[in-house]
């Protein structure tokens, strides 16, 4: 039987600098600040919900923390209102992904004229830094569409990702911040921590610690590594419970996708993506490509249809239901549907959904949240 203690000298020098890194963001935070006056806390603005429930399980009650996009809006196309440079220009953080998503960014910035959240200032956090992007494109044009230049904007699918994003925002709180740093480094660490436990289980979590988690999940070497170890005569494997144990269900499974939001998401989860409705974003699907997955769909016994539900509830009902596939309409971010307030909302949303439809128990009615109240047929 292999000992799971000797686990750091499976891992990159990197790692084991990582858990030293660890051992500051748990040191002991100052006293808890019940109230605050609002002239004393921080102002942050988020460009999208899911960034802003991170920001807040960071800041406390140290900060108001605003978003600019809605949870059920496709953040591609946000209508850039005056009242939005408002509340930029009386930002001390504002939080955007840093790629080109976002497009109606740069010109509320320079409408704000707030020079501590411009690009580059210290007020200004890009979240996709440290995250290794997917989907980036051989070549660049814009001819077959709204192509992602850098690469899917879609970070925040992969939990490992959201941690990522923490980060990034504690860095930019350290800066503007740095009299509350202790405060933000352990409600980080808090976050940190329950998110990896919540990914892999309690079991596996408290045998190999965070940081040693958030490396191999990092690298993508988790499963690999997982199975060559053993622990009490079983597996390690048969030791994973959480998120993961839960997505057991459609682990190496196909589904088909509306439009490209789920990669990160489906690298975490090993669920493929097999074809899109939409595979050109920003160019609604012609007749032919429609035909195309529907036939898809009949052929394959691809048993889902994924979509965020900013899109068209009654395209992608007809596709999946001309296919035989279960249409699942999900809340791509936070806030997009009643009862997902915070980041963990979305993977007990998106992962007992999709497994409830690939089990063919419910048809993915029961775990799908309803449409949001402000439902639109037309994308």
């Amino acid at each position: 039987m292999r000992v799971l203690l000797e686990v750091e000298y499976r891992l990159s020098r990197s790692a084991v600098v990582a858990l030293g890194l660890a051992s500051l963001l748990l040191a002991p935070c100052s006293p808890a600040v019940d109230s605050l006056s609002a002239q004393d806390r921080l102002q942050v603005v988020a460009t999208l919900p899911t960034y802003a429930a991170i920001a807040r399980e960071i800041t406390g009650p140290l900060a108001d923390v605003s978003a600019i996009a809605r949870g059920d809006e496709d953040p591609h196309f946000v209508d850039p209102r005056p009242s939005f440079a408002r509340r930029i220009q009386a930002a001390d953080l504002f939080i955007s992904t840093g790629l080109d998503l976002e497009l109606w960014v740069p010109g509320l910035l320079d409408r704000a004229n707030n020079p501590e959240v411009r690009e580059g200032a210290p007020g200004h956090v890009v979240a996709y830094a440290g995250i290794e992007l997917l989907d980036v494109p051989a070549s660049v044009s814009r001819a077959g569409g709204d192509v992602h230049i850098f690469g899917n904007p879609h970070i925040h699918t992969d939990p490992i990702n959201g941690i990522i994003i923490g980060r990034n925002i504690l860095a930019g709180l350290r800066r503007v911040d740095p009299g509350n740093a202790a405060a933000y480094e352990a409600n980080a660490a808090e976050f940190e921590n329950r998110t990896l436990r919540q990914l892999f289980g309690d079991r596996v979590y408290e045998m190999l610690g965070g940081e040693v988690l958030f490396e191999l999940a990092r690298t993508g070497s988790f499963w690999e590594f997982a199975e060559t170890q053993s622990y009490q005569g079983r597996p390690l494997t048969e030791h994973v419970g959480g998120w993961l144990a839960e997505a057991a269900a459609f682990r190496g499974r196909q589904m088909a996708c509306y439009h490209k939001n789920w990669a990160y998401f489906s690298r975490r989860f090993e669920v493929d993506c097999a074809i899109y409705v939409e595979p050109r974003p920003g160019i609604p699907p012609s007749p032919g490509q429609v035909r195309k997955v529907v036939s898809f769909l009949q052929e394959s016994g691809v048993p889902v249809l994924l979509a965020a539900n900013y899109f068209s509830r009654r395209q992608v009902e007809t596709v999946a239901h001309r296919g035989f596939a279960v249409p699942l309409l999900v809340p791509e971010h936070v806030e997009g549907a009643a009862g997902v307030t915070r980041y963990s909302d979305l993977f007990d949303t998106w992962i007992p959904c999709l497994s409830d439809a690939f089990l063919g128990t419910d048809q993915g009615e029961g775990h799908c949240p309803a449409h949001h109240p402000d439902d639109h047929e037309d994308h």
